[in-house]
């Protein structure tokens, strides 16, 4: 499939940590595209802002920060981020997904603060990036990436553009609480005094 800069415009998102960045650079090469991260472009102007604590930025003025990344939202490329809000008419959306536990001990590896580590963890098991791209979109594909190399995933994503897709169901929730991940989760947010 060659999209040269015509074809439709890709939005992948989901939590940070399941694999955004990793699949916008392998999927653009293979629709002869870019891949655009919101979050690198906003990182040049004012409207976000650095937080120590949580070593992260946050978006102080979502209305101007979606101004400033509109030129970027072109036709035949492929967008990432978790902030669902910046982007406003794409053509298909991808929402990565990732089992609590694999993500926490993933983000934990990279060094991130405990508190942040733990407030991406709730917002893959609550959902929150997929219910927001829901709400936005409508039809969006939601894509288990836990048992699957990013090879793996990168096929299924191109499987999907060319119309043979399925959007597949997680219950992290549920899960976390079978497996036991539930209690660890709730127990360090306490402690980190986000209960």
């Amino acid at each position: 499939m060659t999209l040269g800069g015509q074809g439709p415009r890709v939005f992948i998102t989901g939590t940070p940590g399941v694999g955004k960045t990793t699949q916008c650079k392998r999927l653009a090469p293979l629709l002869h595209t870019e891949c655009i991260s919101l979050g690198e472009a906003l990182l040049s102007s004012p409207y976000v802002k650095y937080v120590p604590h949580l070593d992260t930025y946050e978006i102080v003025d979502m209305e101007k920060a979606k101004r400033y990344v509109k030129p970027l939202l072109s036709k035949g490329r492929v967008l990432e981020t978790h902030v669902v809000e910046l982007v406003d008419d794409v053509d298909v959306v991808f929402v990565l997904r990732k089992a609590p536990d694999v993500l926490y001990a993933e983000l934990a590896k990279r060094g991130w603060p405990t508190r942040k580590v733990v407030e991406n963890v709730w917002a893959e098991i609550l959902d929150v990036v997929y219910v927001a791209a829901r709400e936005r979109w409508g039809k969006v594909f939601q894509i288990d990436v836990t048992r699957r190399s990013p090879e793996e995933t990168s096929a299924l994503l191109m499987k999907c553009l060319s119309g043979e897709c399925v959007d597949e169901e997680v219950d992290w929730l549920s899960y976390a609480e079978r497996s036991g991940f539930l209690d660890f989760i709730e127990r360090l947010s306490r402690s980190e005094g986000l209960s």
